[in-house]
């Protein structure tokens, strides 16, 4: 079997990819909101899951390319340099990973969501369990996925998407949502210190467009308090 060639691209490229993936997963849970609104869990579901696979891929390439990104902001005590070009990772040349390898990914970033918010809980963040430990979940994610898409038989059963009842697709819609806002949060943090604050490339758009998902009550909260604010 021919091995997979390795393949170059400029740290500017895998930036606007980056992006682009993030953008697309924060678009996702917010159509799942709405499809959760208008009584179609089991598709609300299945966006849900392809969102976390949107984040599996974002995650991969962060950490092919966050030193690259770093770089020029001269954090660290390192003098700044110009951003080099990085190796597209595995998960994302053209060979395509199974859909439960991405999700194991996300699964295990999703894992240390408590110790990022918690600081007592702070080793569930950066002590992850190895990625096997997320298998069978991973595939019960891809599970998920497929039947809020497809209707399917076993032997005299048909199960359809049109029957995934609602149960707890509005707490998965937060909890992607909670993840995708996590990873934009470390982002935003790798580059507070810079030095040059014109070099900072923020995603501040996708911080305010996931919000209302991830946090609905301070979200809605804080629009209560700026409408109270410009009334009076």
């Amino acid at each position: 079997m021919a091995q997979e060639q390795l393949e170059e691209i400029s740290a500017e490229f895998a930036r606007q990819w980056w992006k682009t993936l993030m953008a697309n997963a924060v678009a996702l849970v917010e159509d799942a909101a709405v499809l959760a609104q208008h009584q179609s869990p089991g598709r609300a579901q299945a966006l849900v899951v392809l969102a976390m696979e949107e984040l599996a891929k974002a995650r991969w390439l962060y950490t092919a390319a966050e030193w690259e990104w770093t770089a020029p902001l001269g954090l660290y005590g390192m003098t700044p340099r110009p951003a080099e070009s990085i190796m597209v990772p595995e998960g994302l040349q053209t060979t395509r990973r199974p859909h439960a390898e991405k999700l194991q990914v996300a699964e295990q970033f999703a894992s240390g969501l408590g110790g990022f918010w918690d600081a007592s809980r702070r080793n569930e963040y950066y002590s992850l369990a190895d990625l096997e430990t997320f298998e069978v979940t991973a595939r019960q994610r891809n599970l998920d996925k497929q039947a809020g898409f497809y209707v399917d038989r076993s032997g005299g059963s048909l199960t359809s998407p049109l029957h995934v009842p609602a149960g707890e697709v509005e707490a998965d819609i937060k909890r992607a949502a909670q993840v995708i806002q996590m990873h934009l949060i470390e982002d935003h943090t790798r580059q507070q210190d810079a030095s040059d604050s014109s070099l900072v490339d923020s995603v501040e758009d996708l911080h305010w467009a996931v919000m209302p998902y991830a946090q609905p009550e301070e979200f809605a909260a804080f629009v209560a308090r700026i409408s109270d604010d410009t009334s009076t």
